[in-house]
């Protein structure tokens, strides 16, 4: 006997269902891509300009607004919209043109964690995916959009942004900012900082870990969560020379 899906308001686990698909098929197509704030992760930084075949810091300066909002407590990247229709300037007839490395918010609709543990759906009034038959597992559904590698890094990341002592240290400006912006959201800058300029004269990193960090964007995004750990919390994630 088949399993009744209804898309009423609730928390679905991991092994429950819902009813949702998308596709050019459908009238709506592309809307979510319009007038909608994409909020962009270091891991997610760090793909898209990998897609584009552009420098980090030229994603930064075309296509990113920087925000310092108090009420967070550290800077916060906002994806640039199309100002002719606010819609995400990677967004085509075909869809979004940097599909494979697309950011975490995209990957996640219709999705979102919910409070404690499982997911909520998200309903949009002009989204048609709810009307079509295509039911699936919320595993399933993730799997599909790669999420569990975004969440993970996602979640070493949040070491910074949630820890204990965030509070006592200034991530909105001088010296503080400036760790917090270029550990998180210059992949590039930063690496170029680790192999030329003095950075290796204050710490000590072996071998094994500066080869993966010059090769690997996630191993370089975990580096930097170390380092600032220890440059902005005093803590002993580094060695220091």
């Amino acid at each position: 006997m088949s399993a009744v899906i209804e898309n009423s308001p609730r928390t679905l686990s991991e092994s429950g269902e819902f009813r949702f698909s998308c596709g050019r098929e459908l009238a709506c197509f592309n809307k979510c891509c319009r007038d909608v704030n994409i909020y962009l992760t270091p891991i997610d930084i760090a793909l898209m300009r990998r897609a584009l075949g552009i420098s980090s810091g030229e994603l930064l300066k075309t296509h990113v607004i920087p925000l310092f909002p108090k009420a967070i407590g550290h800077p916060v990247m906002l994806l640039k919209m199309r100002k002719s229709d606010k819609s995400c300037p990677f967004t085509t007839d075909n869809g979004c043109r940097i599909y494979n490395a697309r950011p975490w918010s995209c990957r996640s609709f219709p999705l979102e964690p919910a409070d404690g543990e499982g997911f909520s759906i998200v309903k949009r009034d002009f989204c048609l995916g709810f009307d079509g038959e295509h039911v699936q597992k919320v595993s399933d559904w993730r799997d599909g959009q790669d999420m569990k590698l975004h969440e993970a890094v996602n979640n070493i990341w949040s070491s910074v942004t949630q820890h204990p002592a965030v509070d006592r240290v200034n991530l909105l400006d001088g010296p503080g900012r400036d760790v917090f912006f270029i550990g998180s959201y210059n992949p590039d800058e930063f690496r170029s900082m680790i192999f030329n300029s003095g950075f290796l004269n204050h710490f000590s990193v072996d071998e094994e870990t500066l080869r993966r960090v010059r090769e690997d964007d996630i191993e370089l995004i975990g580096f930097g969560v170390k380092w600032m750990r220890t440059v902005l919390f005093g803590e002993n994630m580094l060695a220091r020379r």
